[in-house]
């Protein structure tokens, strides 16, 4: 195909609906998302539509985001009329029963209440079964396309059928299968099994760090020369050096931050962020420094084995004064928050890339990082990488960060030059040169 002629593609928006529906779901996956189709949307080398291919009760909530986004609004979003229609008209049946029941139970009508749930059970049923197995998207649709891209789910059966289209599938990591111990529940790793057995000999993957490629064709022996790598980026509007320090000062005191120096660790407080080990860390070097003016701040909410984490902090009652939990912060206060740190602090043992770090370089900060999976890749040269069950090298580290101003000032340079090398700009022409890569 020549590069006169614009590339069709279907891209699957379902995150974004999924991120509208629960604002908590608005997590990395869905600024990828959102990022990659804003700037596909944009490409002059793209004809771009959007498609949610498999889950109907996302369809609304997928319409009703692109309304609210100034840059997607314009972008078609493909679906079947009558599965939408029927959908639709399931949904106003089901919701009329529910006013049924409501009424019938103010009446006490208890024959007419057992006859409306027994519809209700049955429907819900339907809309299940329907929900998960009928594509909303149209076979013509899929039939004049050139691309097919999924940005999180398994490739829908409906593409799978029409032969010249190509699929393209993006994995992010392989914790589900490579380190199930860190997942709370069992079944994510036989529903990521299925998204990975969606992938066929002839479809294409698009990784998100060299160290997830490789560990996606050592997993499923796929030909590497069909797995592209794109890094991905910070949002630039949401993470820059905020250099106001009246901002700072306010967005701070927002969280209970006191006028002093204080570390930052940001992500879910989850036995795969090392968040304990972090606790530990930090209680020995001001303990055995007797630093009298140091914090430790950990922005994210609360996962799976929450616990564990509180009982490092509960076990050391003199800690709790020099450990604050933010909870959830929203994003136009993680730029202040960032800037205003010593350092950024991230010993996480697996990382499919590990936005957090890119973001903290991007704001100017120093960053102390594990030396595993994807992160090096991330950090470079610009931050510290350690092993991260190495509680002496990340006591070290910190302390020569606090003592050091000229160490941090230097690494706060290399940081923000680090973070130039990714962009989202550069991420959507790299997801671009694989779909011609495909197609050729």
């Amino acid at each position: 195909m020549s590069k006169e002629h614009p590339i069709k593609v279907i891209y699957d928006v379902s995150v974004l609906g999924q991120g509208h529906l629960h604002k908590r779901a608005r997590t990395g996956i869905f600024r990828v998302v959102e990022s990659i189709a804003e700037n596909l949307a944009t490409s002059k080398e793209c004809d771009l539509l959007f498609c949610v291919s498999q889950y109907l009760h996302l369809l609304d909530a997928s319409l009703d985001y692109l309304e609210t986004n100034p840059k997607l609004s314009e972008i078609a979003l493909l679906h079947s009329s009558f599965t939408r229609l029927f959908y639709k008209r399931s949904i106003d049946a089901y919701n009329m029963l529910e006013l049924q029941i409501q009424a019938n139970e103010s009446g006490n009508a208890v024959a007419d209440k057992n006859v409306f749930n027994h519809l209700k059970n049955n429907l819900e049923n339907i809309l299940k079964i329907t929900g998960g197995y009928v594509s909303p998207v149209d076979s013509d649709n899929l039939e004049a396309a050139d691309i097919f891209h999924s940005p999180y789910d398994e490739i829908p059966a409906a593409a799978q059928q029409v032969n010249k289209l190509q699929k393209f599938l993006t994995i992010y990591d392989l914790i589900p299968v490579l380190y199930p111990q860190f997942l709370l529940s069992e079944q994510i790793p036989l529903l990521y099994k299925k998204t990975l057995a969606s992938i066929s000999q002839k479809d294409w993957v698009i990784c998100i760090s060299h160290s997830t490629k490789n560990d996606l064709c050592n997993y499923l022996n796929i030909d590497p020369a069909r797995v592209f790598v794109t890094h991905l980026a910070a949002e630039p509007s949401i993470f820059y050096p905020c250099t106001d320090a009246e901002t700072i000062a306010a967005t701070c005191s927002k969280y209970g931050i006191r006028d002093a120096a204080y570390i930052l660790s940001l992500g879910t407080l989850e036995p795969r962020k090392n968040i304990d080990h972090v606790i530990r860390c930090f209680a020995r070097l001001i303990q055995e420094q007797n630093i009298k003016d140091l914090y430790l701040v950990l922005v994210g909410t609360p996962g799976w084995k929450y616990d564990k984490i509180m009982e490092e902090v509960s076990q050391k009652s003199w800690l709790k004064d020099r450990i604050i939990f933010t909870g959830y912060v929203p994003e136009s206060d993680l730029a202040a928050l960032y800037s205003g740190a010593l350092t950024f602090v991230y010993p996480s043992f697996y990382e499919g890339f590990g936005l957090p770090p890119l973001e903290a370089m991007q704001c100017g900060v120093p960053v102390i990082a594990s030396n595993t999976s994807s992160l090096p890749e991330v950090v470079g040269d610009a931050g510290i990488t350690i092993d991260p069950k190495d509680a002496s090298g990340l006591c070290q580290s910190m302390l020569e960060i606090y003592n050091r101003p000229l160490l941090r000032e230097k690494m706060s340079l290399k940081s923000l030059e680090r973070a130039k090398l990714f962009s989202w700009e550069r991420c959507t022409r790299e997801t671009i040169a694989a779909y011609r890569t495909a197609l050729a």
